[in-house]
């Protein structure tokens, strides 16, 4: 089929194949500052329809499948299982209603998916637009972590050409600290508050912006090194403190997406980006008060 979308995403080529061009675009608000013309013989990501692909199994029984982990998105259902030598995510209502689903197999880029067609108005019909993509989230993590560079939960900020990413649970911070520098610290800018791509390149670090940013909504299509990594943690005072090597360890493990650490095979990737990232990158808890005081705490230590 020749009707496609194209997306460079962390330098990697992404590739939506539909009939439903305009209606697809529309639901994937922020992959617009991601579009790319050139056509890669060797992308990332190809994304095709189920009757497209020949795709028998989506939506099948999976009475013969592994479940690795399931979750809740908003008030739906998601589940990522394995049967065979692939992979299957998919999304249903709390109603029951199957939504869509995708087809993955480890070594190749080829994402086989199943949604639900409105073939007399000649688009796609989602319960939750947000759906396909949280799906295409999760479609990246599944190719991109054996190529070391996966999403991670993090806000971050960009400082004299390079980044510092902030982490932490959700509800501790993160994003008051980065609107904290934005504020007071001049030539600070945000490349995104949510789920930005890390990377790994032999043992250089880089961050990258990405069309998953909550509800910061900031897109930026750029890459920078990433000079430092922070753990935020509430506190009655300001307080910067580097990590050891496991602590370090211990700091980035559960940001990456939850779903990838529970298999084996992702979890032992996703364990080498880390040990990577730690043999270059400094690591800090920050324990702090939602001040000025804390991000300038955090400036004179890394840019002097």
């Amino acid at each position: 089929m020749k009707n496609k979308l194209n997306y460079k995403i962390a330098d990697q080529s992404v590739e939506i194949h539909t009939d439903y061009l305009g209606n697809i675009d529309r639901l994937l608000p922020g992959f617009v500052h991601f579009n790319d013309s050139s056509d890669d013989k060797e992308p990332l990501i190809q994304l095709f329809r189920e009757f497209e692909s020949d795709e028998s199994e989506l939506f099948s029984a999976d009475d013969e499948s592994k479940v690795i982990h399931t979750f809740d998105l908003e008030e739906d259902f998601c589940k990522f299982r394995k049967k065979g030598g692939k992979y299957y995510f998919s999304i249903t209502t709390r109603g029951g209603d199957a939504s869509m689903e995708f087809a993955m197999e480890i070594g190749s880029p080829k994402v086989s998916c199943r949604l639900i067609p409105d073939s007399e108005n000649g688009r796609v019909n989602l319960p939750n637009p947000f759906h396909l993509k949280f799906s295409l989230w999760m479609v990246l993590g599944f190719t991109g972590i054996p190529r070391k560079f996966s999403a991670l939960h993090s806000s971050v900020i960009i400082y004299n050409n390079s980044a510092v990413l902030f982490l932490g649970e959700s509800g501790t911070g993160k994003s008051t600290h980065t609107k904290l520098w934005l504020q007071h610290i001049a030539g600070s800018k945000l490349l995104n508050d949510d789920s930005p791509i890390l990377s790994v390149d032999g043992e250089k670090a880089s961050v990258h912006g990405s069309p998953w940013s909550g509800k910061g909504q900031k897109y930026v299509n750029e890459r920078y090194p990433v000079r430092a990594v922070v753990r935020i943690k509430q506190h009655s005072s300001n307080e910067l403190q580097k990590l050891n090597t496991l602590e370090s360890f211990g700091a980035l493990y559960p940001s990456f997406p939850p779903a990838f650490l529970k298999d084996n095979y992702f979890e032992g990737h996703i364990c080498e980006i880390i040990s990577k990232v730690i043999s270059t990158t400094p690591v800090y808890n920050l324990h702090c008060l939602p001040n000025r005081e804390a991000a300038f705490l955090v400036k004179e230590a890394f840019y002097k």
